[in-house]
């Protein structure tokens, strides 16, 4: 009688053990295929980000490429006349004060760097003589007022209603630099 009854829970033991593995199976089971499907999402992202880059590498050997044959056509030299007349007309404003209504700083065009060199070294020599012209007339009739510091000058400017351009134009200074000092300021 006691064998039977020590039979008896051994095979109850054993198929809870068998239950147990079974169960302990089914679980690696789903651990192994969300394996398998992480891997597989993980080489499908790494292909298609590869590709992505294989994509952006050929668009910027192609733009390289392009913009190493660009050549001046005509139509660049019209627009870079015009940039031309436009730094001149820049510059006769700076000597005679015309209104700055007249100028379009709403085009943009490509101009090549040789004349955009030209231009800006034009403007730069005209700026600079005109500077000193400035700072000559500035020292003969300020010499009696009294000296006021850059961040003054340009609050002073600023309430005046001078926007930020031509705050910037009159101390030689940045737009960036302005907007900052003004924005601290405030």
């Amino acid at each position: 009688m006691l064998t039977t009854i020590f039979i008896i829970l051994l095979i109850i033991s054993q198929l809870f053990c068998f239950y147990i593995i079974a169960l302990l199976n089914a679980k690696v089971a789903k651990f192994k295929d969300l394996e398998v499907r992480q891997e597989k999402i993980m080489r499908e992202m790494e292909e298609s980000i590869s590709l992505y880059l294989v994509e952006i590498q050929e668009e910027n050997d192609r733009l390289i490429k392009e913009l190493s044959e660009v050549q001046p056509t005509k139509k660049v030299r019209k627009t870079a006349d015009m940039v031309e007349t436009e730094i001149e007309r820049t510059t006769d404003k700076n000597e005679g004060n015309i209104d700055s209504n007249n100028l379009s700083y709403e085009q943009k065009v490509f101009v090549p760097k040789s004349i955009a060199r030209n231009a800006y070294s034009k403007n730069k020599t005209l700026k600079t003589n005109n500077d000193t012209k400035t700072v000559d007339n500035a020292f003969e009739s300020n010499s009696e007022a009294p000296i006021i510091s850059f961040k003054e000058h340009v609050i002073k400017l600023h309430n005046q209603g001078k926007n930020i351009e031509e705050i910037a134009k009159l101390t030689n200074k940045g737009k960036t630099e302005i907007e900052l000092l003004l924005k601290f300021q405030a």
